[in-house]
């Protein structure tokens, strides 16, 4: 059984904000979704229906709607990029972590680990990740559930003793990866295409849509950090600054519609979204 104030589960919940980030660090948040990290000064989401996630979305800042694997933002233009809980999500993770390098000088990666995976298997990730000796070592999944010995005793669900061991021991489960100008990455199956995700991704789980409206303490806590950081760091930047063109990274210009790249003439829209105060989107 869960012991929700043992010593590993307060220092577990209180490790998205104890991150290493400057005060004066401008910060992207990949994937953000209905929990944006309090420091971050811009959102970057793919999604905005409420279909693919278990809260609505959160857009309280500068909120950039954009594939991860090609991102709309200069090279460098952060010195802190987040991603919490997005790489296991992504089968062709080379696009995806070059991205995160190429926008970002630093940054941090959470994934749930291969071990994670294996006893609790979730059908929409499609890797399976360790971090030995500072490398992220990559599998991509043949299926939604490869090992099924493992998967149909449900082990963390039908022994007492392991959901105890599990449950209390949320860092054993997970891959916490500090990186500095570089992700050191190997991916161990790259020849596989992993293209069962496809027809997942267009069915989203029934489990997301009705738990979509669940508030709890840890929600409720961020919101009030999130206004904590907003009122300390009264960072000011210029979106368009830092945003270029997702095809070919050229300069953007900007109207009142849309976002029109100057070298090859591609146009973005904007798009209104209700929880972002007196802005755009991209």
């Amino acid at each position: 059984m869960r012991n929700k104030y043992s010593y590993n589960l307060i220092k577990w919940s209180l490790r998205k904000v104890n991150l290493p980030i400057k005060s004066d660090a401008l910060v992207l948040d990949v994937g953000s979704g209905s929990n944006p990290h309090p420091a971050a000064d811009v959102l970057l989401e793919k999604y905005v229906d409420i279909t693919h996630r278990y809260a609505p979305l959160v857009a309280d800042r500068p909120t950039v709607l954009a594939d991860a694997c090609k991102m709309p933002f200069k090279d460098k233009a952060f010195d802190y990029v987040i991603a919490f809980h997005v790489l296991e999500h992504i089968n062709k993770p080379e696009l995806f972590l070059n991205e995160l390098q190429r926008v970002g000088k630093a940054g941090y990666i959470e994934t749930p680990n291969a071990v994670f995976e294996r006893l609790i298997p979730y059908d929409v990730h499609v890797l399976e990740i360790m971090n030995p000796k500072n490398e992220l070592v990559i599998h991509k999944k043949t299926s939604a559930k490869p090992d099924e010995y493992i998967n149909n005793l449900k082990v963390v669900e039908n022994f007492p003793k392991w959901n105890k061991f599990f449950y209390n021991n949320p860092e054993l489960f997970h891959v916490r990866y500090f990186w500095q100008n570089e992700i050191k990455y190997r991916i161990v199956n790259p020849e596989l295409e992993a293209d069962w995700i496809n027809k997942i991704k267009a069915t989203p789980s029934q489990e997301i849509v009705k738990t979509n409206t669940i508030i709890n303490l840890r929600t409720l806590g961020l919101n009030y950090l999130r206004k904590f950081y907003n009122r300390r760091k009264k960072r000011t930047f210029n979106l368009l600054d830092i945003l270029a063109c997702p095809e070919c990274h050229g300069c953007l210009t900007e109207n009142d519609n849309y976002f029109v790249c100057e070298r090859c003439k591609l146009k973005y829209s904007k798009i209104p979204l209700p929880d972002f105060n007196g802005g755009q989107t991209f």
